[in-house]
């Protein structure tokens, strides 16, 4: 029998899944893993505490996970591209590096773009294939590197989105005040709120401190504006 909230579950699941491949110290991922097993045998518990759950496990993930995307960026991309490169047959091969050439990026394979037109179904699905296991092996490559000769650069990075998300939750709080402050926007902000804080249990719908940054300034406009608060 499926439990009652099955699919906000396995988004809970899918978010810890994606922390066996980041930074996240593998004895708290333990722990959380048994909490997530213990709701998945409790049929009773209420869709509001598995919310709170993922939005919990999620914030405490972000940094790690925020912190191998950043190492990715400074070390990862090209050890990517030359992995595609091994995975495919001739034809694609060079085929992708004619696209890499000209500009092209794996970012546009993920996204979709130009890829759409410039590559036939079939080689898609090859050079899809080779992208995910390379993101993958490339991913496993910088963690085991931040345990031996990366180790004081990804501490640093990590450090500094811990850093981030403290900023966040504080600007999350004066978000909050801000719905006290008008009948008018207190619904709308609260939405607001609630979205940016259910991105933590989504680590693929992340959000930025500039996003929170311009919410807050944009309500606080409309607020003690004559015109609109």
């Amino acid at each position: 029998m499926l439990h009652p909230h099955h699919y906000t579950l396995s988004l809970l699941q899918h978010l810890l899944a994606k922390a066996d491949h980041t930074l996240f110290p593998p004895d708290r991922l333990a722990e959380m893993k048994k909490e997530y097993a213990r709701t998945m045998g409790d049929h009773e518990v209420p869709q509001v505490q598995v919310e709170q759950m993922a939005s919990k496990f999620g914030r405490e993930i972000w940094p790690y996970h925020e912190a191998l995307e950043e190492l990715y960026r400074r070390h990862g991309k090209s050890q990517e591209e030359e992995r595609v490169r091994q995975e495919l047959n001739p034809q694609l091969k060079e085929k992708y590096e004619r696209f890499l050439a000209g500009g092209g990026s794996l970012n546009d394979f993920r996204r979709g773009a130009e890829v759409e037109t410039y590559f036939t179904p079939e080689e898609k699905f090859e050079l899809g294939s080779a992208v995910v296991d390379a993101h993958h092996a490339v991913l496993q490559e910088i963690a085991s590197g931040c345990r031996l000769d990366l180790r004081p650069e990804c501490e640093e990075v990590i450090n500094d989105h811990k850093q981030k998300i403290e900023r966040i939750e504080k600007k999350l709080v004066i978000l909050k005040n801000l719905a006290s402050r008008s009948e008018k926007w207190r619904p709308e902000i609260e939405d607001k709120v609630k979205t940016l804080e259910e991105a933590f249990g989504y680590l693929e719908r992340t959000f930025h401190e500039s996003d929170l940054d311009g919410a807050i300034d944009y309500y606080e406009g409309v607020i003690e504006s004559p015109e609109f608060g």
